[in-house]
């Protein structure tokens, strides 16, 4: 081969490799998203103006909700958001699950004696102080069979004394005991083994 034919081996080699680079790259790139028609919404562009916090929106605080289970078994356990982290706002969550009727208000809540490091919860700091005891006394209380009182029981035990910091918490039915005694159920998921 003389040396001229060499140069446009060369060259067309040197074609070759770039164009089979090119379908290569373009092959792996991410594909173009179809466009939404005119008139359409505009999608979320992932910019950072998207990160940037609404001023304007409410901050809450975080808390959790127990629910019976759809077994009857055991509770559930809800993260959910509430402007202010009270026995209104907790009740007002258990109204909203379902777990208490429609209505159903906290007519008077009191929370007596602080205890360092208290069993209240999981997850608490070991130098959070809660209440030995407290009371909330509720405008209705749905009635039903053993396994449905105790489910509600512990609903509204583990969500008042784990966000509320509480040992012991007495429930009530316009002032008359419902429940007493009522602590954190840790096996919260397993309450009804009949």
């Amino acid at each position: 081969m003389n040396e001229g034919g060499f140069k446009i081996m060369k060259k067309f080699a040197l074609f070759m490799t770039g164009a089979m680079l090119a379908m290569s790259m373009a092959a792996c790139s991410p594909t173009q998203k179809e466009t939404a028609p005119a008139g359409a919404a505009e999608a979320s562009t992932g910019g950072a103006e998207d990160k940037v916090p609404d001023p304007t929106t409410e901050v809450l605080e975080i808390a959790s909700i127990y629910v019976p289970d759809e077994e009857r078994t055991g509770l559930i356990q809800n993260m959910d958001g509430v402007s202010v982290l009270d026995a209104e706002s907790l009740v007002a969550k258990l109204v909203e699950y379902g777990v208490l009727p429609e209505g159903c208000q906290v007519l008077s809540y009191e929370a007596t004696g602080e205890a360092e490091n208290a069993a209240a919860g999981p997850g608490e700091a070991a130098d959070v102080s809660v209440a030995e005891s407290a009371v909330i006394d509720l405008s209705d209380i749905p009635d039903g069979d053993s396994i449905d009182t105790q489910l509600i029981t512990a609903a509204i035990g583990n969500t008042i004394t784990e966000n509320l910091g509480v040992r012991s918490l007495t429930i009530e039915e316009n002032g008359s005991v419902f429940a007493d005694g009522v602590t954190f159920q840790n096996e919260y998921e397993t309450l009804i083994t009949e």
